[in-house]
């Protein structure tokens, strides 16, 4: 009796030893199956993130077309943007949306026009966080992360909208257009005491070492994060300040640049004698710096005021070349798409002024390169082409896309750039748009610059025979038809001023304009 107990007792632990043992086979058998779906799976990704490029996005601030590439001034020196524009494509007439920072940054973000959102001053607040009709969820970074990017920013990339909303990750500011020196100290410029809004306007070298400017810290982020391993298609953007105001960079930059060799733009102090009432008024900049400022003592400050942005160029343009240096010697460098740009020109001196905020060429002008991605199906642009079609920063969403093989958003209203790069001969549009206050607005064509006025005022002028924009030949006969075809080409619709827009106003015209539509 015991014996078959014995028995019966090993015959059920062998039994459920035997089950133990195919219960493991079994569970070894998932795990390996689960390991090879995961290496699978992986291998998969790995792939498809090898086809899809990524994209290292440039935005510089206030460089006009002051480049080696452009010859918008003899003495620029600026290797690593003529670099990029030998590797790629330049666009030699790109114009922005918004002649200020606000909103050309929204425009180009959001791939719409100002026109369209209202958008067309500084924005404040957050209040561009919260417009999921325009803004929240449809800007670039935002739409290309719903289609599997990683994105990061650095820097000075939005304007308005949070870039730690609008990237997944954001690598900071530092001290923004700083650093600045102590006690509020300026070098040549004192700000006039007057009640209109403006930004800090000074120039001269100071810090004593890159190290210490913001651009430089956000070179290092970028350079940091080109060097890790991403198992995502990134999009990385990097914003730079400079030349934004103030123009301080170390002197080591402005060395380059002896005081007594400086070049000064070509101006004459009557220009606007031939321009509309409106014209004068809403360009008026009473807290910047005229030209019998700069003229003073034979030039003096105007010498300066040019060698220092020149300096700023060649400082920002070295931080750049690190960026693409660090991408280059990547991983990533057969398969990342490089877009420069800058978000709006500058005046030095030309129209009486030194700064941005106008509807003129010097304002609406900007460098912008792509280079596509050297593993690219999508067009067959060859490296060191120039295209002198009139474009706008509202395609480079679109373009963005098209090279990226993310589907197209159909709210652009940008035109893909691919075509052009393949073909730079085919027809395009008539001209780019720029829009500077309601109802205000210039198109730029391939000859010639129209203006038109909320109050019906108009300016034209022929690049061909005047590329300062000396010569407002508006009320000439012969250029009637002309006139009408462009206006033929002004928006329809004019969208009251978005809710997010800045009461502050830069002159007398533009209290009363903003008063008037609501803004105060």
């Amino acid at each position: 009796m015991k014996h078959r107990q014995s028995d019966n007792l090993t015959q059920a632990k062998c039994h459920q030893r035997s089950r133990v043992a195919a219960m493991k086979r079994k569970i070894s058998v998932r795990l390996l199956l689960g390991f090879i779906a995961v290496l699978l799976a992986f291998s998969e990704m790995t792939i498809a993130d090898e086809t899809k490029p990524n994209v290292l996005f440039i935005a510089v601030d206030d460089l006009n077309d002051w480049v080696g590439c452009l010859d918008g001034h003899p003495q620029s020196k600026t290797p690593n943007i003529d670099r990029l524009a030998a590797r790629g494509v330049l666009f030699t007439n790109a114009h922005c949306q918004g002649p200020i920072c606000g909103p050309s940054r929204a425009s180009l973000l959001s791939g719409l026009y100002p026109h369209t959102t209202g958008m067309y001053q500084q924005p404040s607040g957050k209040r561009m966080e919260s417009d999921e009709t325009f803004f929240k969820g449809h800007l670039l970074p935002e739409y290309f992360a719903q289609h599997g990017y990683e994105t990061f920013a650095v820097g000075k990339v939005t304007h308005g909208y949070r870039a730690e909303v609008a990237f997944d990750h954001y690598g900071g500011n530092f001290d923004g257009a700083g650093p600045k020196p102590p006690n509020k100290q300026r070098f040549n410029y004192q700000l006039p005491k007057v009640p209109w809004t403006g930004t800090q306007t000074d120039w001269g070298a100071f810090p004593d070492v890159d190290e210490k400017m913001s651009d430089f810290k956000s070179a290092d982020w970028a350079v940091n994060l080109l060097g890790q391993q991403h198992h995502k298609p990134f999009f990385l953007a990097v914003g730079f300040h400079r030349p934004h105001v103030p123009w301080y960079v170390p002197q080591k930059w402005f060395d380059p640049f002896p005081l007594e060799e400086i070049l000064l733009p070509n101006v004459q102090n009557d220009d606007l004698d031939d321009v509309p009432e409106i014209a004068r008024l809403i360009h008026e900049m009473p807290k910047y710096p005229k030209l019998d400022f700069l003229q003073a003592n034979h030039n003096e400050q105007f010498r300066k005021c040019v060698q220092a942005y020149l300096a700023c160029n060649l400082f920002v343009d070295h931080q750049i070349g690190r960026v693409v240096d660090a991408l280059e010697n990547s991983d990533y460098a057969n398969n990342t798409v490089v877009i420069l740009f800058s978000d709006h020109g500058y005046h030095l001196g030309e129209k009486n002024r030194v700064s941005k905020h106008s509807l003129w060429e010097e304002s609406t002008r900007v460098p912008m390169t792509f280079v596509p991605n050297r593993t690219s199906k999508v067009t067959r642009a060859v490296a060191g082409t120039r295209i002198d079609k009139p474009v706008e920063l509202l395609d480079i969403y679109p373009t963005l896309t098209e090279l990226c093989g993310v589907p197209p958003n159909p709210s652009n209203q940008g035109r893909s750039l691919v075509p052009l790069m393949d073909e730079p001969d085919r027809d395009w549009k008539f001209a780019a748009l720029t829009t500077y206050a309601r109802q205000c607005h210039a198109l730029r064509s391939d000859r010639y610059r129209y203006i038109r006025y909320e109050d019906g005022s108009e300016e034209l002028y022929d690049h061909h025979s005047d590329p300062e924009e000396w010569d407002n030949i508006a009320s000439e006969p012969e250029y009637a038809e002309l006139v009408t075809r462009f206006r033929f080409e002004l928006p329809r619709h004019d969208a009251p001023y978005h809710p997010a827009t800045q009461a502050g106003a830069v002159n007398p015209w533009f209290k009363e304009h903003l008063e008037k539509n609501g803004i105060q």
